[in-house]
Order: C-alpha cells, then sequence, then structure tokens
C-alpha cells in the first residue's frame, strides 16, 4: 500500500473518530448528525483532493472515503440514533446496506462478470459469412484466470478475424510488463487463437510506442503503427494510428477498387465523427464509462463521441456506417479504482452475413440503434 493511500486513510480514520464523540456527547439533538454528515464528506472529499497527485488517485481515494469509511461512518451514525431517533437510524441502516452492496459488486463481482455480445450486419460485399471476434481494453497488470477466461472464449468461438483495438498491459515498471507480455504470449500460444484472416491490432493509450507490437510478433496478422488498409481475405481493414483515432475530424477513403467489406479500426472512438467511408468502425477506450448511473449513463467517458454510443451497442451512423465502441473487458489500472458499476466487461462478436440469406433469416434480426434520432434501424442487429 503506497504512502499516499495511508495519508488519506488516517485522515479518514481520524474524521471518523471525531464524528464518533461528536454524536456521542451531542447525539441527543438531531442537528448534530447533519453536522457530522457534513464533516465527514467535506473532510473526506478535501483530502481526497488535496492529498492525491493525479486525477485516478482522486478518484481512488473517493473511492476509498465512500466505501471504506463510508459503511463505518454510517454505522456510527445507526448505532447513536437508534435510541432516540428511530426513522434516522432505519434510513442510515438502509443507506449502510446499500453501500456495502454497490461496494461488492463494483469491486468483486462486476469487473469480472464478463457479457458476451454478438451482432449481426447485413451486406452485399460479402459472399459467405465471416466471424470477427472484438477484444478490447484487456488493461491488466496481471494475466491471471480471468483474462485467460476471456481469450478461451475467443479461441471457442473460432473467428475468422481477431480484432484488438488497443490497451493490452499496464503496469508501473518496464519489468512487470515484460513479465505479464510473456505470459500474455504463452496464454495466446497455448489457446492456439489461429483467425483465418488473421489477429489485427492497435495502440491504445496504456502501450508502450517503444515495444507493444512485441505482444504480437509470433501471431499471423499484422499490427499497425501508422494509418494503413490491409487486405483480411473478404475484407480491407484500415487501422488508425493512435493519434489519428483521436482526431474528430478525420477522413479516410476505402480502396473502391477492391469492393471489399471496409472495416476502420481505432484506440480512440473520436474519429468516427470525421468522414469515414467504411463500413464497419470498431473502437474501445472508453471502458462503457466503467461506472454507469441508472437512467443516465456513464459519468465520463474520456471521448467527444455521444456517451450513448459506448455501451457496446451496434451504432447505425448518419453515414450508413455501422460503430461498435466496445465496453472492454479490463479495468483502468496503476492509480485508479478498480471497478465497474452497471458495466459490465464485454466481448464483442460480429457475424458479417453476405445479402443473399434467406429472407426469414433477416426477419430474425433485432434492430440497431439509430445515432440520430434513437429510432430501430433493420440494416443490422444485435441479438
Amino acid at each position: 500500500m503506497n504512502f499516499t493511500i495511508i495519508t488519506y486513510l488516517a485522515i479518514v480514520g481520524v474524521t471518523l473518530a471525531v464524528v464518533f464523540f461528536l454524536l456521542r456527547l451531542f447525539g441527543k439533538n438531531a442537528f448534530t448528525f447533519a453536522l457530522a454528515e457534513s464533516i465527514y464528506g467535506a473532510v473526506a472529499g478535501y483530502a481526497a483532493l488535496k492529498v492525491a497527485h493525479d486525477f485516478f488517485m482522486v478518484l481512488q481515494l473517493l473511492a476509498i472515503g465512500a466505501f471504506i469509511g463510508g459503511p463505518i461512518f454510517l454505522g456510527i451514525c445507526v448505532y447513536f440514533a437508534r435510541p432516540k431517533f428511530r426513522f434516522l437510524a432505519i434510513t442510515n441502516a438502509i443507506l449502510l446496506g446499500a453501500t456495502v452492496i454497490v461496494g461488492v459488486d463494483a469491486f468483486l463481482i462486476e469487473p469480472h462478470l464478463l457479457e458476451v455480445t454478438k451482432h449481426s450486419i447485413i451486406s452485399n460485399k460479402l459472399n459467405s459469412p465471416l466471424r470477427i471476434a472484438i477484444l478490447a481494453d484487456l488493461q491488466t497488470d496481471n494475466i491471471g484466470d480471468y483474462e485467460r477466461n476471456v481469450l478461451q472464449q475467443v479461441a471457442n468461438e473460432k473467428p475468422d478475424l481477431f480484432l484488438l483495438p488497443g490497451d493490452y498491459i499496464q503496469t508501473f515498471t518496464p519489468q512487470e510488463w515484460a513479465k505479464q507480455a510473456d505470459r500474455f504470449k504463452q496464454v495466446f500460444k497455448e489457446l492456439n487463437i489461429a483467425p483465418k484472416h488473421g489477429t489485427f491490432a492497435v495502440q491504445g493509450d496504456v502501450d508502450n510506442f517503444a515495444c507493444w507490437q512485441q505482444l504480437f510478433t509470433d501471431v499471423p496478422g499484422h499490427t499497425f503503427e501508422q494509418s494503413e488498409t490491409i487486405s483480411a481475405g473478404p475484407v480491407d481493414i484500415t487501422g488508425l494510428s493512435f493519434y489519428d483515432g483521436a482526431n474528430g475530424e478525420l477522413k479516410v477513403s476505402r480502396n473502391k477498387a477492391s469492393n471489399k467489406f471496409h472495416i476502420v479500426m481505432a484506440h480512440r472512438p473520436d474519429f468516427s465523427k470525421g468522414n469515414i467511408d467504411a463500413d464497419l468502425l470498431v473502437a474501445g477506450h472508453c471502458h462503457g464509462g466503467q461506472v454507469q448511473v441508472p437512467f443516465y449513463g456513464p459519468l465520463l467517458t474520456a471521448s467527444s463521441v455521444p456517451k450513448s454510443w459506448v455501451n457496446g451497442d451496434l451504432v447505425k451512423l448518419p453515414s450508413g456506417s455501422n460503430l461498435l465502441i466496445s465496453r472492454g473487458v479490463g479495468m483502468e489500472r496503476q492509480n485508479a479504482p478498480r471497478l465497474r458499476f452497471c458495466c459490465r466487461p464485454q466481448l464483442i462478436f460480429v457475424d458479417l452475413m453476405p445479402d443473399k440469406i434467406k429472407p426469414q433469416a433477416k426477419s430474425m434480426m433485432s434492430p440497431v440503434v439509430s445515432s440520430w434520432d434513437q429510432r430501430s434501424e433493420y440494416s443490422g442487429a444485435s441479438f
């Protein structure tokens, strides 16, 4: 545990002690409970801002204040309110239970509760079906059972094409990165992930410019250091550089001569706001917000695209292109709080279907989300 967290825990501990003695001495006055809440909330919030040295550490300290200090504070309030203020005691007890339940889900359950999402797209540019696996934001500092399970599910589906939109390993030191890189390559090899048309990867935020491509040195396919277009069997894939992916005014043209199904992939989804001539746009980066509030959506997306786009749904753009921004399978690491709430990790499979498939098969498809008015469109589907 680092010194910053220890310091913050000490401040929270002292504040809780002050609250305990305040309620012990003046707990017969209901106003004291409101004062105690104000004191704890103000100190826990201000201390997080002053002690932390970066944005993600602020979030981690606030999470500690909410999910470790919070239940203790509420327990103290329940204890002192119970003799005289029954309603206040019940209210705080309910809040305590809800905080514990949310904390257990967000930190212990949901981060590993993988959701496998399947979409389909019909196109007249294909002669036979093609299955694509999309694994975004593995973003781990320890290749373990969870990561192996994710890759095992990719292997089980036997995709024809494997797309990885960046953010693979996030560690504090190069030595740790090298260790986890070896584990990643070993698991990849052991599971024999060998798509017919190859594996294609782009660089993410946490991927070191100098060495990230080493993860795929023995993997058939291509890693995109600069923006370029590669032919992959029945499709063309344009992989964007890290900086081009962040460009909301980017222009990408297709190879008119080939008339193949065109996929454009980047880590950041901002490029999708540009002039992109493609059939399918693929990105990651946003993690679905990692924390979503019911009926509101993600609190933060770290992107300029509408937040309704980042949930792993198949979005129909005004240009006619389909857009997929995966919620990713990992989490922000290093100083960030390691949690997901109402935002399960996501592995995506896309079935590209030729237009000549039977009409009854088309009718079974669910609608995609339209990006401009949220109506249903039937040129693509999620099921």
